[in-house]
């Protein structure tokens, strides 16, 4: 039985094609999975734009235990 393509092989294909310099398009996504049907690669692909975002946002330290001015100056 054949396995459909699953959110996880998506985003991990677009991941991919980004670190490569490249556009994750929906034909683009289905060449490189070698799979995939345009409707299902089209769902997962827009859940991977919405998360991007926040993925793209720099972590922000933990600066509990930092001297003051430090934190003041890393708040900035």
């Amino acid at each position: 039985m054949a396995r459909g393509i699953t959110e996880s092989d998506v985003h991990s294909a677009a991941d991919e094609l980004v670190g490569k310099g490249e556009r994750p398009t929906v034909e683009r996504i289905r060449t490189h999975l070698g799979t995939g049907s345009p409707n299902t690669v089209t769902r997962w692909l827009e859940t991977w734009r919405k998360r991007l975002g926040t993925r793209l946002q720099p972590a922000r330290p933990d600066l509990e235990d930092a001297p003051a001015v430090l934190a003041e100056l890393a708040g900035q």
